[in-house]
């Protein structure tokens, strides 16, 4: 695990590395296929939560063993594939404590620009495999893909394990 701060000393972000199989990332793809959104990105958003499919099973257990270590439980989850031309405004995950995105597969992968309360920039660099958790209140985005590349991620949203 790798903890680290790009905006001093006011927020955490994590970066783990994960597995990721032929088969599982196989499975997103043609979950995608299937399921074009408006616009030509394809997305799952709130059409399934992919980590439940049985060919992610050892991602998924992954996610949570790191999740758990934060004291946080899995919320909704989904995978989306960029290409040329397509973008992710700045947003927040609203009613959510932290965030995730693992980077999957991806060619000539764009990074995910954060922005501080101050609206400086940090760019973290798409690295395949990678799971990178931060505080969900942060603003992020995607810009616009100006080259032919692919990225191919699932993003997922986590919330404080309940009180026992």
């Amino acid at each position: 695990m790798k903890q680290f701060d790009p905006f001093e000393k006011t927020n955490a972000f994590y970066e783990y590395e994960v597995n990721i199989s032929d088969a599982a990332i196989k499975q997103l793809l043609i979950l995608l296929q299937n399921n074009k959104n408006k616009g030509d990105q394809l997305t799952t958003f709130n059409l399934y939560n992919v980590l439940y499919f049985p060919v992610l099973n050892d991602l998924k257990a992954q996610v949570i063993d790191i999740i758990e270590e934060h004291n946080l439980v899995l919320g909704n989850n989904w995978s989306q594939l960029y290409n040329t031309h397509d973008n992710h405004p700045v947003h927040t995950h609203e009613g959510s404590k932290y965030s995730g995105i693992i980077y999957v597969s991806g060619k000539n992968a764009s990074p995910t620009t954060f922005y501080n309360r101050f609206f400086n920039r940090y760019k973290h660099e798409f690295k395949k495999n990678t799971l990178l958790l931060f505080p969900a209140w942060i603003p992020h985005q995607v810009e616009r893909l100006k080259k032919d590349e692919e990225r191919l991620i699932i993003s997922f949203n986590a919330n404080e394990a309940p009180s026992v």
